[in-house]
């Protein structure tokens, strides 16, 4: 059976010398960020992506140890931040998930979502962008914005409407 990785037990790995927390990020949580990487980028880039983000990431693991976050999602939007990075330096910002977020430019991205949503609130445009580029939870928005949590899910439950509408 499967060791649990906690904080904890990674908050410790890590201060010893870094190299097993590394390692046992890497060994636990690789396959399931392989998978999510596969939606934006093609198979032969998403291995190497899949290495350079653990090497980046594991020194900023402290990161992780303060965030309300469980570790595997931490290293997702942090993930999605270095995949933007690489499509961006690649410059070919496109990139298509499964789930239906996109991202990049031209007909069927974020850039073409967007300017679907032109006509959308400030505050409208706001919420959609920090979900759906940025990887923000509606938690933290809510936050940001002093606004509760159901209005910021309808906010967000609206821009996918106007988007849905929108593409017929």
């Amino acid at each position: 059976m499967e060791k649990t990785i906690t904080k904890d037990l990674l908050r410790n790995e890590l201060y010893s010398d870094g190299r097993p927390a590394g390692e046992m990020l890497y060994s636990r949580y690789s396959g399931m960020l392989y998978s999510y990487i596969l939606q934006f980028v093609p198979e032969a880039e998403a291995g190497t992506l899949l290495v350079d983000i653990f090497v980046r990431l594991t020194p900023q693991l402290n990161e992780a140890f303060d965030s309300s976050l469980s570790v595997y999602c931490w290293l997702q939007i942090e993930s999605r931040k270095m995949i933007l990075e690489h499509l961006r330096k690649r410059g070919d910002v496109a990139g298509k998930t499964t789930t239906g977020a996109i991202i990049g430019r031209g007909p069927g991205t974020a850039v073409s979502y967007f300017s679907l949503l032109e006509d959308a609130p400030p505050e409208h445009q706001w919420v959609f962008r920090e979900v759906f580029l940025y990887g923000r939870s509606k938690e933290e928005l809510a936050q940001r914005s002093g606004k509760d949590l159901a209005y910021v899910s309808q906010l967000l439950r609206e821009c996918l409407g106007m988007i849905r509408k929108s593409l017929g």
